[in-house]
């Protein structure tokens, strides 16, 4: 009856008349009165329950969220919660673990040992504790808040005056499998804001049509204050807190996807909670840091828990802020010991939570809650079900995926200024993108400059340069979708190209090398055409890149010499003309181990050929040192086309020797890289270099670098053994922008 005439009230209000109608049709007005009452209501069928909750948390990057990801940290925890009407919560944390792949390798950069890597990551595992709520324990209250984002908390869209702020719509009705749970028949309403507010959220709630109970919200955050509040209540601390968020919303974004289980077929509880925010670095080096964070709740037992005992007394608590937001809290970060004396005690040293655990505790809506903390030996010793890895398994990877991909399309539906996505602005994908030299042009700037036309995922970036020896202007426009699925390019250009797969002539490493050290290791030709390009980012071909082209290619001649005196080799002609082609590679891994497999083929009226190539990086550890054997190999069939041939000598294949010394059909290189220390900080290395291209002896060179910073920059001697050869010096960057 309730529902019923808020329904009613809802149809014949202003809120529901007009072109700016709160509620797109009556069905949803009915569906969402009969939520709002079942909401206000929040089942007082559960009195108390427990429940284990397990919760991981990772960050990773990848050249977008969609791509494949590279683990830097992982961390899980396991825990016991009690929860008693009306909100109060103890959390007893059973164990923890936690991996940091990128701190052993900055670790190990800054020479520390195998050991002192150990003792790091333990550390790190007893300070990375999750010892305040992370997980929300019931139904969602009036907001919105998980693992402390947004800053203010989000207004729901079921709460008392949310109307004035949202849109609601069916837009959707299917069967769902409820976990624990029977089939039902789940609505699905979209929910958008109506104007850009403090703290909303925008994203779809799935509806039981039976019960109205919300069984599932996914929500992207938005609003003025999702990432900082105002220090103060004047207007110029409001103002100085938007543009806060105005910044931080160009880098960063956070999404929820809260989904409930049906125990014991009558209970709806936590089932799965997962935040996700990302940070983006737009500029250089298209670099996305995604940190998820995953719970998900087993081993309920409903009504059958006794009073909770909590550790921290009642008076010690903070008084709290009077809120009825269960998320907004009074913590004060009080802390007692949990082994020991249980005296409250304040600035604790690690050494003493690590021996002794420690309890927090705080006061939040209807409330209090507390974690206990044990002693580090006892998470150490928890029985874990299964071997900890810092990649997920990959069905687990697969819902996140879908997870992942539905909240960030919830993202892109929304203005582009709510969440910080640019509609149009000066873009560089890399650093040679400014400025890079070569011998063909010389000293060349350039600009870039991107657009969003409006599709999802889309954007058009515009590239031009020109030559300062040569003079020549090139340019490029590119349409690209990056998207869940992979990344499309459509492209049109007049672009200087190099013809091997590995050399990277037109990047700012070999620039820097061309400019100080007089070596430039590739040959150039110039491209006038068109291409696309797919990159697959999920399934049986994920990270296979497919390119179909059509373009003039021409040859380009020496217009520079190297900056500090000494000329460069010449660079060769290619057989001109107007050429079809296709470009297929895939880069993988097995283990530690780096292959690059890859093949093209070009045709034009009267010639066509094809190569097949590859390569692999192999780490290993011998004598207490490290060390990287590095094979490359290909073989070329068809037509003689020079820009297929392969070339030996150079940084890439045999070191102490001129890039292109040799050119042939079919090819091989073995590179042997051995420090002669054990801190990648600066490390002293001895190389031995072999190749051949099946046209005479093979050629052998060798020499002595030091690595800095595990080898992202090296100095290196080299000198040709076989035949004899002068010595040479390079500059080496291996950084891929």
């Amino acid at each position: 009856m309730v529902a019923g005439l808020l329904a009613t009230l809802l149809f014949v209000s202003p809120n529901y008349q007009g072109d700016s109608a709160t509620f797109k049709d009556a069905a949803t007005a009915e569906l969402y009165a009969r939520a709002r009452v079942r909401h206000v209501r929040q089942d007082s069928l559960v009195r108390d329950y427990s429940a284990l909750v397990q919760t991981r948390l990772d960050l990773t990057s990848g050249r977008s969220r969609f791509s494949r990801q590279t683990a830097l940290f992982a961390h899980e925890t396991v825990a016991r919660l009690s929860w008693q009407a009306p909100n109060d919560l103890k959390v007893q944390v059973l164990g923890a673990r936690s991996a940091a792949p990128a701190l052993r390798m900055f670790a190990r950069m800054a020479g520390a040992s195998g050991d002192d890597v150990d003792e790091l990551q333990d550390e790190l595992r007893q300070e990375v504790l999750l010892d305040r709520p992370w997980f929300i324990p019931r139904s969602l209250g009036d907001s919105i808040m998980l693992m402390g984002v947004p800053d203010q908390a989000a207004l729901h869209p079921l709460a008392f005056g949310a109307i004035d702020y949202y849109n609601y719509s069916i837009t959707d009705s299917t069967r769902l499998r409820i976990p624990n749970g029977p089939e039902i028949t789940a609505v699905k309403m979209h929910v958008t804001p109506k104007k850009l507010a403090a703290s909303l959220v925008a994203g779809d709630m799935w509806i039981d049509r039976a019960t109205a109970d919300v069984v599932r919200l996914m929500v992207v955050f938005v609003g003025q204050y999702v990432w900082s509040q105002p220090d103060g209540r004047t207007p110029e601390d409001s103002a100085d807190a938007r543009n806060d968020n105005k910044w931080a919303r160009r880098f960063l974004s956070a999404e929820a996807d809260v989904e409930y289980a049906l125990i014991e077929n009558r209970y709806w509880l936590p089932y799965r909670q997962l935040m996700s925010l990302t940070f983006e670095i737009p500029w250089f080096v298209n670099l996305t840091l995604p940190m998820r964070a995953l719970s998900t709740f087993s081993e309920y037992e409903v009504n059958t828990t006794p009073a909770i005992a909590f550790t921290v007394p009642q008076e010690d608590l903070p008084a709290g802020r009077g809120s009825s937001d269960p998320l907004a809290d009074g913590d004060r970060r009080t802390r007692v010991r949990v082994r020991g004396d249980t005296n409250r005690v304040r600035n604790r040293s690690d050494r003493d939570r690590s021996e002794h655990g420690y309890a927090r505790a705080g006061t939040w809506g209807k409330g209090r809650w507390e974690v206990e903390i044990p002693p580090t030996d006892e998470l150490m010793l928890y029985d874990w079900e299964e071997e900890f890895k810092v990649n997920i398994d990959p069905e687990e990877e697969e819902r996140l995926r879908e997870s992942v991909a539905t909240l960030a399309k919830l993202s892109e539906d929304l203005p582009a200024d709510w969440v910080g996505r640019l509609r149009y602005g000066v873009a560089w994908e890399e650093f040679s993108d400014i400025f890079r030299f070569n011998r063909v042009q010389g000293p060349s700037v350039g600009i870039g400059y991107q657009l969003r036309p409006g599709p999802d995922f889309t954007q058009v970036l515009f590239t031009a340069r020109i030559g300062l020896a040569d003079l020549r202007p090139t340019g490029s426009a590119v349409w690209r979708r990056d998207g869940p699925g992979g990344r499309f390019d459509f492209k049109v250009y007049r672009t200087v190209s190099e013809v091997e797969p590995w050399t990277n002539g037109l990047g700012i490493g070999n620039s820097l090398n061309g400019i100080f050290a007089g070596n430039d290791d590739a040959d150039y030709h110039l491209a006038l055409g068109s291409s696309f390009s797919y990159q697959w980012n999920a399934g049986l071909l994920r990270d296979l890149t497919f390119e179909a082209f059509f373009e003039r290619q021409t040859s380009m001649k020496n217009e520079a010499g190297a900056p500090f005196g000494g000329s460069f080799q010449l660079n060769p002609q290619i057989a001109e003309g107007n050429f079809v082609g296709v470009r297929v590679n895939r880069p993988y891994r097995i283990g530690l181990t780096e292959l690059k497999p890859g093949a093209d083929i070009l045709a034009d009226e009267d010639l066509s050929a094809g190569r097949i190539y590859g390569s692999a990086a192999v780490p290993f550890r011998a004598l207490g040192r490290t060390g990287t054997l590095t094979l490359h190999a290909g073989a070329m069939r068809g037509d003689d086309i020079p820009q297929l041939a392969f070339r030996l000598g150079g940084p890439q294949t045999v070191r102490g020797f001129t890039y292109g010394a040799r050119l042939g059909r079919e090819f091989w290189s073995t590179q042997l890289d051995f420090a002669l220390t054990s801190s990648p900080f600066l490390a002293p290395v001895l190389f031995v270099d072999v190749g051949d291209t099946f046209s005479s002896d093979p050629m052998v060179g060798a020499g002595i670098g030091v690595s800095l910073l595990n080898g992202l920059m090296r100095f290196d001697l080299s000198k040709g053994i076989d035949p004899w050869n002068e010595v040479r010096f390079d500059l080496v960057f291996r950084a891929p922008r």
